[in-house]
């Protein structure tokens, strides 16, 4: 996928581990992520009902579900987050030019 920044400039997501790309889970789900973690994975996974694999599997979906995707645009420090309940892409301008263009890369402890 790619789309252009009101900028002019083209945004990138067509592999993994973007340095422009990050997933947002609103605070109003972030407890609510943790429960149906325990719920739907660790809580199986101690009593035997899953195995490690359909755990994993399990765990990525919770997070998906309640994750949007997000993207920056590396020229302007656009934000873009993508809205799956509307379908919708919003757009967020940065305050001024010294915005950090960069706010969603890796931070050097994670990478």
């Amino acid at each position: 996928m790619k789309f252009g920044c009101h900028c002019g400039a083209t945004i990138f997501d067509n592999t993994d581990d973007l340095p422009q790309k990050g997933h947002l889970i609103p605070d109003q789900e972030w407890f609510a992520t943790y429960d149906a973690m325990d719920d739907e994975v660790i809580v199986p996974l101690s009593q035997g009902a899953i195995d490690n694999q359909k755990a994993f599997h399990l765990s990525r979906g919770v997070i998906s579900r309640a994750s949007r995707l997000m993207y920056q645009c590396s020229v302007c420090g656009r934000l873009y987050i993508y809205d799956k309940r509307g379908g919708a892409l919003h757009c967020y301008v940065p305050s001024d030019d010294a915005t950090s263009k960069e706010i969603l890369r890796s931070r050097d402890s994670c990478s």
